[in-house]
């Protein structure tokens, strides 16, 4: 007798099998399926118990190897997963699966945090941490993912593919750090908008992180970047006095 893979719809009372919510909740949308990998057992059921509240279908796992068979068919709308597995971290598992990620860390100070969303966390909470915030940060994350199932955007010459993580110019790769692609990204929904600096701060930071400053900070060093690639002066992005940010290539020459 063979085992078949579980489901992500399937429903079950086991933590590790993701469950949904009474058809008769009226959330008006289907539910996010959300993703624990956490070696610790009654951590891991809590975490399970609380997200389950929040009306999502949420699964958990101990292993990397776990997750990765889980998700064979399908990928969770956000992972929550402790910084190191076997074998394996949050970060790659991420990246494996193609989804944001919450990282859990045991480490103390404020260097392993920015060197997590420097490398590509979406958040990063450091344990012991309260399940309230967790929720809430949570419920942050995948409000942005239902904003739209676009796979890339693409403005005149510069194309971004939101799957993937990668920015190409004349069909050429820009290299950007995570935190430089969100913004782009920000700006990108839709070209033109302006957007003010809490707006990304929103937008592409984690939540109770950065502040206008590192708006400004990360605005330079984007419009360097695409300037270099050869997008024109400025990268594409305008400065709009009082009001913030605004990414378009109509002023550029050529465009």
């Amino acid at each position: 007798m063979t085992s078949t893979p579980r489901d992500l719809t399937a429903d079950a009372p086991d933590p590790g099998a993701l469950s949904l919510p009474d058809p008769g909740s009226g959330t008006g949308r289907e539910p996010s399926r959300v993703l624990v990998v956490e070696p610790h057992p009654t951590l891991r059921t809590v975490l399970v118990q609380r997200l389950r509240q929040d009306g999502h279908l949420t699964a958990a796992v101990s292993r990397a190897v776990e997750a990765l068979e889980l998700c064979q068919d399908q990928s969770p709308d956000l992972l929550v997963s402790a910084e190191i597995l076997d074998q394996s971290s949050a970060l790659r598992l991420s990246e494996h699966l193609r989804c944001p990620v919450i990282v859990l860390t045991a480490r103390t100070g404020a260097e392993p945090v920015v060197g997590l969303l420097d490398d590509g966390a979406d958040d990063v909470l450091r344990k012991p941490f309260g399940l309230e915030e967790l929720a809430a940060r949570c419920r942050t994350l995948l409000k942005r993912g239902h904003t739209g199932l676009q796979e890339r955007v693409t403005v005149g010459p510069l194309e971004v593919h939101l799957l993937l993580r990668q920015v190409t110019l004349r069909e050429k790769p820009v290299e950007l750090s995570p935190r430089e692609f969100a913004l782009l990204c920000a700006l990108l929904m839709p070209p033109g908008l302006v957007r003010s600096r809490q707006e990304l701060l929103r937008m592409a930071w984690p939540p109770f992180s950065g502040g206008p400053r590192s708006v400004d900070t990360q605005i330079l060093t984007l419009r360097r970047k695409l300037e270099q690639a050869g997008l024109g002066e400025g990268g594409g992005i305008t400065t709009v006095r009082q009001r913030g940010y605004r990414f378009s290539l109509d002023s550029l020459p050529g465009h």
